[in-house]
């Protein structure tokens, strides 16, 4: 598990495979707030938060694995059994299941929300203080810069209103690199090639979700491919009007492509608008200790959160 103090995010362009030396297709984006969605991953391939971990569960490149394994070791450690056991007590059938897994974990992410940023606190009557730059930044956000328009409030993520029932995609022409000098456009195909044949659309090649932007002072790198370095360097890149303004070959970019003409400080009130909107990692805490599986002493030695 990803560590608190960077969002829930590994802090990595794209995630380390299970081998420990390759990567990833994608970049891990926050796990904060990511239960106000109504489709997951990068290619919005699953609509369901409790089904998200079938796919790392059988991935080759993550854990590499099946739910019978998992049960069967599980199975090994009596404490595990009794935190089930308390967990799901009117459904003894399913307490070490399949079922009890999934839906333990993503009820432990749908725990993971947060919206006390000093933005919050400003807009929701706690203080009457916040960073000018800030203020200005966040009418730019909502504005000029037309950065609300897909990434909508209160979540800042591509979550519709009025209904917040679906998430959109949007097509940006992500470059490959942060060089903008000589961009190239990422090869990843994203919603168009996520295996389900209703979205098999040539209009939804490199199409990917609309994540949050709160807490992206923490998240850092951006993009699906953390292409991107800084909050300035992804300002600058929508500023020049994403891939098609940097002349690649994107015809269908849901983003304008011509320029937004920000000013240098218009960017930098924008980056502090979305700095306001940091919350207190801190109440995210960690375990002190892990289930103990008995006779298993290399087990017991995994450390809490994994390395990364």
């Amino acid at each position: 598990m990803p560590p608190p103090e960077k969002a829930f995010t590994d802090g990595l362009p794209k995630s380390l495979a299970a081998d420990g030396q390759h990567s990833l297709l994608r970049n891990s984006p926050s796990l904060v707030n990511a239960v106000y969605a109504d489709q997951y991953f990068w290619d919005l391939r699953e609509p369901r938060l409790d089904r998200q971990m079938l796919h790392v569960v059988l991935s080759e490149d993550e854990f590499n694995t099946d739910y019978p394994e998992i049960l069967e070791k599980l199975g090994q450690s009596a404490e595990y059994q009794r935190l089930f056991a308390e967990a799901y007590p009117e459904q003894p059938q399913y307490q070490l299941s399949t079922y009890s897994i999934s839906d333990a974990l993503s009820a432990y992410v749908a725990s993971l929300t947060d919206f006390d940023s000093p933005f919050d606190q400003y807009v929701q009557g706690k203080t009457g203080v916040l960073d000018p730059a800030a203020h200005r930044g966040f009418n730019l956000f909502m504005g000029k810069a037309a950065c609300g328009t897909c990434h909508f409030a209160p979540v800042f993520n591509g979550t519709v209103p009025p209904t917040y029932l679906e998430s959109e995609s949007e097509v940006l022409g992500i470059t490959a690199t942060a060089d903008t000098l000589h961009p190239s456009l990422d090869a990843d195909l994203g919603r168009f090639a996520n295996g389900m044949p209703d979205v098999k659309a040539d209009f939804l090649k490199t199409s990917f979700k609309t994540v949050t932007v709160r807490n992206a002072e923490l998240t850092a790198p951006y993009m699906h491919n953390g292409a991107f370095k800084t909050l300035e360097e992804v300002v600058d890149f929508y500023n020049r009007g994403g891939g098609k303004g940097l002349k690649l070959d994107v015809p269908y970019q849901t983003l304008p492509f011509d320029e937004l003409k920000l000013t240098k400080a218009e960017q930098a009130d924008l980056v502090a608008f979305m700095k306001s909107l940091t919350g207190d990692m801190s109440k995210f805490e960690a375990p002190t200790g892990l289930p103990v599986f008995e006779g298993k002493s290399a087990w017991n030695e995994r450390k809490i959160g994994g390395d990364y």
